[in-house]
């Protein structure tokens, strides 16, 4: 594994199939990258995991991607989990797990966009926002 071909994977994967279509191959493969960006930080891959989340979870991994988040530059998560909030354009699957992603970077430049969230037609995605903005 290098940085190449894991960015590589995760720019020919935004997002990941649904859960439903997900494979084990693909799933393996992101997980392996996920393990790899921890044992590597790098910010470079920041927006790529943060908009490749597909319907689900993953198959349990989408949960895990915080730990690469968590080894990243907080002030660059921030702006890009703040980029992919505030795009009214965000799918849903993707801003489900980040309006989670969100929890962990607890600043009031994420408001507006989980206000966005709260907004939100799907009820996960307003119940996740509610939590969060109801601890701000």
């Amino acid at each position: 594994m290098n940085k190449q071909d894991a960015i590589t994977f995760l720019k020919n994967h935004q997002p990941l199939p649904d859960d439903e279509k997900l494979t084990e191959e693909i799933i393996n493969k992101y997980d392996e990258i996920r393990k790899f960006f921890i044992d590597n930080p790098d910010d470079d891959v920041i927006g790529l995991f943060l908009n490749s989340y597909g319907n689900g979870d993953g198959l349990g991994v989408y949960p895990l991607v915080e730990d690469v988040l968590l080894n990243c530059s907080k002030e660059k998560v921030i702006l890009l989990i703040k980029e992919v909030l505030e795009d009214i354009n965000t799918p849903n699957n993707v801003r489900y797990w980040v309006t989670q992603n969100a929890e962990l970077f607890f600043d009031d430049r994420l408001r507006k966009g989980l206000e966005i969230s709260l907004h939100s037609e799907n009820e996960d995605i307003r119940e996740a926002a509610t939590i969060i903005l109801d601890n701000y």
